[in-house]
């Protein structure tokens, strides 16, 4: 129904097959998909812990969770997140992983693959946008890798520093409108510092 609609309300739309860049764009739209959202920046993820009344800030290692994952090593000197629309006959995990959230778990692999998105949306690119792929396993990422592993850590910010963190940040031009570059983040924003 998302696909069948997304064009009259979002000016462009990716190709019909794009399976990967559906999930991305109904993801950061809003709706439930087995992908987790995370970004590159902290001040960004901090942003939004910020918005809950006890604050977290969950930090990933992406390679890590990758090559835990199965993902084989890529060529040349540089470890990188692997393509989600490419298939290497069945040897790429994020492939397989969209190709099962797509299609009820006919497809995936176990564990969770993190990927960077196509940027189908301002959003993602404003939030410097990363994803996680869930495969077969729905878990969150806290009960999947080992606690000793060092792919995933929690950071508790003390809910008491929430409106001075909330004014640093401010004035560091982290803010709804940068978070949300469009109509509904200005208003944000504007409601946040004007209607106190």
């Amino acid at each position: 129904m998302f696909r069948a609609r997304a064009s009259g309300y979002h000016d462009v739309v990716p190709d019909r097959d794009r399976t990967d860049q559906w999930l991305f764009l109904a993801r950061h739209a809003g709706l439930p998909t087995r992908l987790l959202d995370w970004t590159e920046g902290a001040l960004i993820a901090l942003h939004f812990a910020l918005k809950e009344k006890e604050p977290v800030v969950w930090m990933l290692n992406p390679l890590e969770l990758n090559e835990f994952a199965g993902v084989p090593p890529s060529v040349g000197k540089f470890r990188e997140f692997p393509l989600t629309w490419v298939d290497h006959s069945g040897r790429n995990p994020a492939f397989e992983n969209i190709a099962g959230a797509w299609v009820l778990d006919q497809r995936g692999v176990p564990l969770p693959i993190a990927v960077y998105p196509t940027y189908v949306h301002a959003r993602l690119r404003a939030q410097r946008s990363c994803l996680t792929v869930h495969g077969k396993r729905k878990e969150g990422l806290d009960t999947l890798v080992p606690s000793t592993s060092g792919i995933l850590k929690r950071y508790v910010v003390d809910p008491d520093c929430r409106p001075s963190m909330i004014t640093e940040l401010r004035s560091l031009g982290v803010t709804d409108s940068v978070a949300f570059p469009d109509l509904d983040g200005l208003a944000k924003e504007l409601k946040a510092r004007f209607l106190k």
